[in-house]
């Protein structure tokens, strides 16, 4: 149980978690699809459209996403990743990503004392687009899932 307490308070730990469950979960997301669309001889364009695959497509997409930005703010500061964790805290329960939501909300945490240096000094517009981009997306599929689901 004191391992559990200390791997949820450390940084590095958390952060190659949370990297590599946003690298590996889409993998196996386009494997399983994969392997349904062979064993069905359907190919997986058609699978797509399918608007509850096509959704889980994107979100599994933006993953990829989120790992390029969590290591790029990473190489930055303390503040960048901490700002960038409540960002992912916030995208992936709006995604319904409950591991990637707790990963997250965890990293965000034992940033919390971290000092406050000025956001992203080198990489700030490329950052902040990036969350721009896919806050919009992960909206947009929050709103498709509601529709999907009210439908």
């Amino acid at each position: 149980m004191n391992a559990l307490l200390y791997a949820l308070r450390d940084t590095q730990r958390l952060r190659t978690f949370l990297f590599w469950y946003w690298l590996i979960s889409p993998f196996i997301f386009f494997f399983y699809q994969f392997a349904v669309s062979r064993g069905e001889n359907v190919d997986f364009r058609e699978m797509l459209n399918e608007p509850a695959i096509a959704l889980a497509f994107i979100v599994s997409c933006i993953s990829l996403i989120m790992v390029g930005l969590l290591r790029a703010a990473e190489t930055e500061n303390e503040n960048t990743e901490r700002t960038f964790g409540m960002f992912a805290v916030a995208q992936q329960l709006l995604t319904g990503n409950i591991p990637g939501f707790l990963l997250s909300y965890f990293y965000t945490r034992s940033l919390w004392d971290a000092p406050r240096e000025p956001f992203a000094p080198r990489l700030r517009w490329v950052i902040l687009a990036g969350m721009a981009l896919l806050g919009l997306l992960s909206l947009l599929t929050l709103l498709a899932y509601v529709n999907l689901a009210t439908g």
